[in-house]
């Protein structure tokens, strides 16, 4: 299995993703895994995955469409919507720019979906 720091490893040298972007995808992987300690791992590797991609993608001036609109608003009624914004406003804060609201979305969903299994994993 792939950890991580291999996955980001890989993207990097592979020029998919900027060195900047790793690091910050590293450290919002560190804050979740500082919370709690048996996270999702394969949504776990989409996030790590998207955020790293998502910040090179806006370091290079290119863009990505939103998410269905139903899937957004379903993200945007989720109980964990604020957990999820406050590790997204955490992400604007070290890479020091604001995020588009296309990223957001896809951030949404992926912050969601972890905090969504965080949960019922803590109420088995």
């Amino acid at each position: 299995m792939t950890t991580i720091n291999e996955r980001l490893t890989i993207l990097e040298k592979g020029d998919v993703i900027s060195h900047e972007a790793a690091l910050v995808a590293e450290k919002a992987v560190q804050r979740l895994t500082s919370k709690a300690n048996d996270l999702p791992q394969n949504k776990l590797d989409m996030l790590v995955t998207h955020l790293a991609t998502a910040l090179t993608r806006i370091s290079r001036g290119e863009t990505i469409d939103q998410p269905p609109e139903e899937l957004v608003a379903e993200v945007e009624n989720s109980k964990q919507i604020q957990s999820a914004l406050e590790e997204i406003g955490w992400v604007e804060s070290v890479w020091e720019d604001k995020l588009p609201h296309s990223e957001i979305a896809f951030l949404k969903i992926h912050y969601v979906s972890i905090f969504q299994e965080m949960k019922e994993e803590g109420s088995r």
